[in-house]
């Protein structure tokens, strides 16, 4: 089980890892092209609001609801693929109602977003617009979301962790040959296409394995499983508005510039964009393999096999996500300058970003761990207990950053996101003991203490080179990584944690 769970995260890790290393390319050129500018943070809030309804509506609906019920027939494709096609029927038209409600009160939704910006008339009209322009993105990403739903049932993860691949190369694409002379809307049109790009490419790989689609509202108003996975989202939805209006609240807090300081959105939005890499390539890839398995343990009714598939995949979160968190913590100034440090990316844009990674950092691993822990309940057909800690981790988040934001800027913001997690993480372990029994935590205590051990000894390495080495940038964080990775791999092989004994014997196998 272990072995095909490993491979499958593999699998989407690979496919995660090639979209962000083409991501971070993007991100790269936005911060060369225009830095932290009034501009990019128009664009930036007004590509936040349709994904903020994408994630909820899309995604959120896909991770929560469609691929757990839909998995329950893996076995049944026929009948799995008839349940598929009515809830895209049923979602298509639901989504292009949302997109044009979108439309219709843009100003609206930029004004709860970035209250900060009625003050400022160039950067909220600027928002106003590009936001009118980005709603059709929830509607091409929201039916790309729920075509990944039917590739996750099926035990296919290749396609739905490369397709975001195709928004990155639209914005790399955009930017080299209109940048300069559209400037920051290209990033707009970008968006437009790289949705429809996913969408097509998720899309033709359903057709490929049988899927036709047939457009019957009737029918699939009807059926018994959809109105099931509605029923089901009502939960949900309260639970990933709650998580999202969350997220915003680091994005309104950020708009009010005379307290976090000028370009705060931005700097957030370039931590973020670090902080994701670790979360999109290990526990995104992680929580959507398991929750298939969890599933079906969950309806087999076989809770140790559920706790034992959990207890593993904290384990690998731990190993993975660990060591990242202390050289974030280590060294933030140095990754950030490295990374984004060219062109409109000044030292103030350096600055300033570097404060709120070093403060994002201490809840990197708890931001992966509550992913996690939502998808157990989630497998477990529970929508309502996430809803309840994420509302309560919610009030903790706007007290906590409202409070932080005047001593520490944009840092405070991330800060108070930081402990919120941390809350929220704690809460939800402590709910889920609650519902299906004890979960013993006793080898994941010593391999947590281990893991650590090791990763501060890689963060003092990688904070002496960073400090002390007379080269330029990227010599020295090319030795921070090759140094960082040698002594990790070292010192856990006598630490006899199992990933790296299983590293070094299956390279010795090769040799």
């Amino acid at each position: 089980m272990f072995k095909q769970i490993a491979r499958n995260t593999t699998l989407m890790g690979a496919g995660t890892l090639a979209s962000r290393v083409f991501g971070f390319i993007r991100d790269i050129l936005i911060a060369n092209f225009f830095g932290t500018s009034a501009g990019l943070e128009a664009f930036l809030v007004s590509f936040r609001i349709p994904n903020l309804f994408r994630s909820i509506f899309a995604e959120g609906f896909s991770d929560s609801v469609a691929t757990p019920v839909l998995s329950t027939y893996r076995k049944d494709k026929k009948k799995m693929f008839e349940i598929g096609q009515d809830l895209i029927c049923v979602l298509s038209f639901a989504l292009l109602i949302f997109t044009i409600i979108g439309i219709i009160f843009a100003k609206y939704f930029v004004i709860l977003a970035a209250p900060g910006f009625i003050s400022q008339s160039y950067k909220f009209n600027l928002a106003v617009s590009f936001t009118q322009i980005t709603f059709f993105y929830l509607f091409l990403i929201g039916l790309s979301a729920n075509f990944t739903s039917l590739l996750y049932a099926s035990k296919r993860f290749f396609v739905p962790a490369i397709s975001p691949i195709f928004l990155n190369i639209c914005f790399i694409g955009g930017i080299l040959i209109f940048g300069r002379i559209a400037g920051v809307k290209v990033l707009v049109f970008s968006v437009l296409l790289g949705g429809a790009c996913q969408m097509l490419f998720s899309f033709f790989a359903l057709y490929r394995i049988g899927l036709k689609i047939k457009f019957n509202i009737k029918k699939a108003l009807n059926n018994s499983e959809v109105i099931k996975m509605f029923k089901l989202f009502a939960g949900r939805l309260l639970s990933s508005i709650i998580y999202h209006v969350s997220v915003l609240v680091d994005t309104i807090f950020a708009s009010l510039t005379f307290i976090a300081g000028q370009g705060a959105l931005a700097s957030i939005y370039y931590a973020n964009r670090l902080i994701q890499l670790p979360f999109a390539i290990v526990i995104l890839s992680l929580s959507r393999v398991v929750i298939v398995d969890l599933s079906f343990y969950h309806k087999s009714k076989d809770l140790e096999k559920f706790k034992e598939l959990l207890i593993f995949s904290f384990e690998n979160v731990i190993f993975f996500v660990l060591p990242v968190t202390v050289i974030f913590l280590f060294i933030p100034r140095g990754i950030v300058d490295a990374v984004f440090g060219r062109g409109e990316f000044d030292l103030y844009s350096l600055g300033i970003t570097s404060a709120v990674l070093f403060f994002y950092s201490f809840g990197l691993l708890f931001f992966c761990g509550i992913r996690l822990m939502v998808n157990s309940f989630y497998a477990l057909a529970d929508t309502k207990t996430p809803a309840k800690s994420a509302g309560m981790a919610l009030l903790v988040n706007i007290v906590l950053s409202g409070i932080l934001i005047f001593p520490l800027g944009a840092g405070g913001i991330a800060l108070g996101s930081s402990l919120a997690a941390i809350f929220n993480f704690f809460l939800l372990y402590f709910l889920l003991q609650k519902k299906i029994g004890a979960i013993s935590l006793k080898s994941i205590k010593k391999y947590f203490f281990k893991v650590l051990a090791l990763s501060i000894s890689c963060g003092l390495l990688s904070q002496k080179v960073w400090d002390y080495f007379p080269y330029n940038k990227y010599i020295k964080i090319a030795i921070v990584g090759v140094a960082s990775l040698a002594i990790f791999l070292l010192i856990g092989y006598f630490l006899k944690i199992k990933q790296i004994k299983l590293f070094w014997q299956w390279i010795l196998k090769k040799r």
